[in-house]
């Protein structure tokens, strides 16, 4: 195998591979990027059974063939040369030469016929969408997802097809986010979970540019982009049924700026830090005053900031404050409705205009004085 390319080019397809490489396994191969020659270039997979990225590079071809090398040594060289360009060289025994600038590296790589292959499926089903929508809508639903690998459908987000329509879902069991979007191309009604650690993964590499096409099948997902391919397993098993949630109706509604929310919540933070039970942050509707209280063993903080209250009588409620702080980063809408019913029933907090996103955070009992 010979070719060459730019080093920029290269380490870009390197740090994207890698995201599905294992970090440690006691199969060596586990631990490393296939390179092989491809249609355009050299592609460059990372696998780890459960996830495989896929990476292509342009790159002048000399000699086609198939290598594996260790990912952390080989993003390690490529990252620390210091020319433009990468000649890379292997032999029939899996010697390695890299070469750049005055650099020569000689390592050794390993039989691409024990690295697992790829799992191809039909893909005659598909929803195209932008990558940047894609984007925003995972990071504004993955919060909610459970991290109780007892009920393994909620540790996913549900990605539902229907009439026109994409929507992510997150549940677990305090909280609940749904975000909606029109799809580009799509006439399908389908629903699949796909797993927190492909989408963890994939905010990593969804740019801002260009589209994202999803194929689904059973058992399995394929994100396809410019450049890369990301191949997950789904996850198994029936979603909880989520669509009476949303008809709950609350008595006070308020509205607010949502920075102005953060904020305040923020400046809780400090104390709860050094907390590992983390103690509710109190809050008090007052009129069209939001008044916050909390005490920890670190010390105790209070805040104000002012509302418009449209409907309700006032209100003593209690929340987790990384939970409240959690969805008010996600929200990318200037003003936001929250509404509150009772002590013990969710906030639900919705955009001003349109409904492209719903929240749902349950309160934690206050103790009483």
């Amino acid at each position: 195998m010979k070719f060459s390319c730019n080093r920029e080019e290269l380490l870009d397809a390197i740090n994207k591979a890698e995201k599905a490489v294992a970090p440690k396994s006691p199969i060596p191969v586990m631990e490393g990027i296939l390179l092989e020659t491809s249609g355009i270039g050299i592609r460059l997979t990372g696998n780890d059974a459960s996830l495989a990225i896929e990476a292509e590079v342009k790159a002048d071809i000399e000699v086609d063939g198939k290598i594996v090398l260790n990912s952390r040594m080989f993003s390690e060289i490529i990252r620390k040369t210091g020319d433009s360009s990468i000649i890379f060289e292997s032999d029939e025994q899996y010697k390695v030469k890299i070469t750049s600038g005055f650099s020569v590296f000689e390592i050794a790589g390993m039989d691409y016929e024990e690295f697992p292959t790829v799992n191809r499926f039909d893909i005659s089903e598909s929803v195209k969408i932008e990558s940047e929508k894609l984007r925003s809508m995972i990071k504004q639903t993955i919060f909610a997802t459970s991290k109780d690998e007892k009920t393994p459908v909620l540790t996913g987000i549900l990605f539902k097809v229907e009439d026109g329509q994409l929507s992510l879902i997150a549940v677990d069991k305090t909280r609940f986010a749904i975000r909606r979007e029109e799809y580009l191309e799509c006439d399908l009604t389908k629903n699949f979970i796909v797993p927190f650690k492909t989408l963890n993964e994939l905010l990593k590499i969804l740019g801002d540019d260009g589209n994202v096409t999803i194929y689904p099948a059973r058992n399995f997902i394929l994100f396809s982009m410019e450049g890369c391919k990301i191949y997950s397993r789904s996850i198994e098993g029936e979603f909880v049924k989520y669509e009476h949630i949303l008809e709950s109706k609350n008595s006070i509604i308020c509205k607010a700026k949502t920075s102005k929310l953060l904020n305040t919540f923020e400046r809780v933070s400090p104390l709860l830090n050094f907390e590992s039970i983390k103690s509710p942050v109190k809050i008090r509707l007052s009129g069209d005053t939001l008044i916050i209280d909390c005490q920890t063993l670190a010390g105790k903080v209070h805040d104000e900031m002012n509302i418009e209250k449209l409907s309700g009588d006032d209100l003593e409620i209690g929340f987790n404050n990384k939970f409240l702080l959690d969805a008010f980063s996600a929200v990318d809408s200037e003003e936001i409705y929250v509404e509150f019913s009772t002590p013990q029933t969710p906030i639900k907090i919705t955009p001003t205009k349109g409904n492209n996103f719903v929240y749902l955070i349950l309160p934690v009992l206050l103790k009483r004085a």
